[in-house]
């Protein structure tokens, strides 16, 4: 019985991502033949609430099975992976009518690789707090251990290994590596290492901790030498910060890391302890978001000062949100970086759209399973504190 449960979960999942998508991209599909930044407008918070609920949506079934039928429900941890795995192919259908230059089987890969890299310190997070003590004892300490050993090893490369075996990650060409090494001579600014990632969307960033550049194969075909190369000189900006900025960017962890202690904080401090780590996890986005702001426009300096010709990055991050459908105009408090009309002004470039009005930040089923997730949430700490 139970295991025809989880099968329907899994169906279940699959099917109410698939149908949440489609009713949302709704208004994408009336734009075609706009300019792109009005499509991309419109799809960047359709993706958003994708990528979210294949998080989201496992978790908020796991824990309605806790709340509602404890006794019945199978095991939360396959209630979890079972309608995890419905969402993730649920939502593929979704890249592919947005991006129907990525062949299927390139999307499932791609997307597999991306989603355990982007959410494996995630999920470790929710197996700590589900293995949590009651109480705040040796045990603890010993599974806060455990997870600082795993994401340190994640990242300090950890990751890659998991690229390189699935073939998601490769050694840099030597068009890219010549390309790299040139603009490291010209900005002064070492490195020590460069990969490819094969995949089918334009993008690249460094990790600081280890100095390491990731470029997409995507880029590469779209982009010219010079165009990387001010791409390139961006990247390399940020190892340029300062011991002080890279360690503000790691309050972003203290989105997820508090809800590890879930259990013994709710046990100790009743709900205020519950609306403290709530009130947590929505003001730190605020803060990063201004820090990474500030760090980009610094990069963005960087960028410009190193160019081959006048407007060569400009016209770097033009293509790369046209490639990708990142909208040219986000809220200001949901973007991380300049948004990209503001760049190009800043560049000394005039763009040949008007300025869009900023994109929402999360579709409606986004926002819905966000919702539950923290009504569940809620009743599950209540039977815990009147329970006790």
């Amino acid at each position: 019985m139970k295991i025809i449960i989880l099968l329907s979960l899994g169906i279940l999942s699959a099917g109410i991502v698939f149908l949440a998508n489609w009713i949302a991209l709704i208004p994408w599909r009336r734009a075609k033949g706009k300019h792109w930044s009005e499509r991309a407008r419109l799809y960047h918070p359709v993706g958003v609430a994708s990528a979210s609920n294949m998080l989201t949506m496992p978790v908020v079934f796991a824990l309605a099975g806790e709340v509602f039928w404890p006794d019945f429900s199978p095991h939360w941890l396959l209630i979890g992976a079972l309608s995890g795995a419905g969402a993730f192919f649920g939502g593929l259908p979704l890249g592919r009518e947005v991006f129907p230059r990525i062949g299927f089987r390139d999307l499932l890969r791609q997307s597999a690789t991306i989603f355990f890299i982007a959410h494996m310190g995630r999920l470790g997070f929710l197996a700590a707090a589900a293995l949590m003590p009651w109480q705040f004892d040796y045990r603890v300490v010993f599974i806060s251990g455990a997870v600082a050993l795993i994401w340190g090893c994640s990242a300090l490369g950890g990751w890659r290994m998991i690229g390189q075996m699935t073939g998601l990650l490769q050694p840099a060409p030597e068009r890219l590596q010549r390309i790299v090494s040139n603009v490291s001579t010209k900005t002064g600014i070492p490195y020590k290492q460069v990969w490819l990632l094969r995949i089918s969307i334009a993008n690249a960033f460094v990790v600081l901790e280890t100095r390491t550049l990731f470029f997409t194969e995507r880029m590469l075909e779209l982009l010219s030498d010079n165009e990387i190369g001010a791409i390139c000189a961006h990247e390399l900006g940020h190892l340029l910060e300062s011991f002080s900025d890279r360690c503000k960017r790691y309050i972003r962890v203290l989105v997820f890391l508090p809800w590890m202690y879930f259990k013994p904080i709710v046990n100790a401090y009743g709900y205020p302890g519950l609306y403290g780590l709530l009130g947590l996890s929505i003001l730190v986005p605020f803060i990063y978001r201004h820090i990474s702001r500030r760090l980009e426009k610094r990069a963005d300096e960087i960028a410009r000062a190193n160019e081959q010709e006048e407007g060569t990055y400009a016209c770097a991050l033009l293509k790369l949100h046209e490639d990708i459908l990142l909208p040219a105009v986000l809220k200001r408090n949901q973007a991380s970086h300049p948004h990209l009309y503001d760049r190009l002004l800043a560049a000394g470039i005039t763009p040949d759209f008007p300025r869009p009005a900023a994109a929402r930040s999360m579709a409606w089923h986004g926002v819905l399973f966000a919702l539950l997730l923290g009504m569940l949430i809620s009743a599950l700490a209540g039977q815990w504190i009147y329970g006790s």
